[in-house]
């Protein structure tokens, strides 16, 4: 099994618009958005409302992307951007011989000892499990 030490992960790429059509599917890009909402609803920095997710879907765009192949599929790191200078890390999982693709997980950190799945644009997208 994979971790941030050990993992295959490729190189960090500029997002083509493939990808970006990618993430826009319903089932990643909808799937994002809510469990970004569901984790920051009570979150002390980014308390986020229904309002701030009508501009994330609609400011949604695809940065930089890396993928991973694995023995049961391939899984594409993202960047997100979601407007006013804030990004999110998804993990999208696509399963191997279908062209079935499932949101996996939002990147989860910690940023002066508060949980945040909120980056900036200078923070690398790297390895991420949950």
């Amino acid at each position: 099994m994979s971790d941030e030490h050990q993992n295959s992960m490729g190189p960090v790429m500029d997002a083509t618009p493939e990808i970006q059509e990618l993430s826009e599917r319903p089932e990643i890009k909808h799937a994002a958005i809510h469990a970004l909402h569901e984790k920051h609803r009570e979150n002390q920095v980014h308390h986020f409302t229904e309002e701030h997710r009508e501009k994330h879907i609609a400011a949604w765009k695809v940065t930089k992307y890396a993928e991973e192949v694995a023995a049961y599929g391939i899984n594409y790191f993202m960047k997100v951007f979601i407007g006013d200078g804030l990004f999110i890390h998804i993990r999208v999982h696509r399963q191997a011989h279908h062209d079935k693709y499932d949101f996996y997980s939002l990147h989860e950190t910690f940023k002066h000892d508060v949980a945040t799945c909120v980056f900036t644009e200078d923070d690398p997208l790297t390895y991420f499990n949950y």
